[in-house]
């Protein structure tokens, strides 16, 4: 693995983990726990029956599974933690400026010299071909 492929995965890494980081914060990961629970309730219940009430059994709210019950229980004891302060708002920004200013972009450097001879080569004109023989 060369050093310039181990360079641009460092952001990408920085990248997933700060989503990951806000994803978590945000409570997404009820919602994709709720989804995978819908999922094998549908799967369960259309096992039984017919689709469309295996549909209506899943979404009515009265024939939850265990990990609906967890769920719901875990997206109330969130609600009920004390609300973070201005000041833990503060440290969280300055986390996310800190890994944003870390990872520097990497480019490569182009002289004005270099830009000049692109700029002349274009602006020859093309060669012209050689004149063609008419067939008669």
């Amino acid at each position: 693995m060369s050093s310039r492929s181990k360079s641009a995965l460092l952001p990408r890494i920085a990248r997933l983990v700060v989503v990951g980081a806000i994803c978590l914060s945000l409570g997404m990961h009820w919602a994709l726990l709720q989804g995978i629970a819908w999922t094998g309730m549908l799967i369960s219940f259309a096992s039984e029956g017919a689709v469309m009430e295996a549909v209506q059994k899943t979404f009515d709210g009265q024939h939850g599974c265990a990990l609906c019950h967890k769920v719901k229980e875990g997206r109330t004891s969130n609600h009920e933690l004390p609300q973070q302060t201005g000041q833990s708002m503060q440290k969280i920004n300055a986390v996310l400026v800190e890994i944003t200013t870390l990872v520097a972009p990497v480019g490569e450097k182009i002289s004005f010299a270099m830009l000049r001879g692109m700029m002349v080569k274009r602006n020859e004109l093309p060669e012209t071909p050689p004149p063609r023989r008419g067939l008669a």
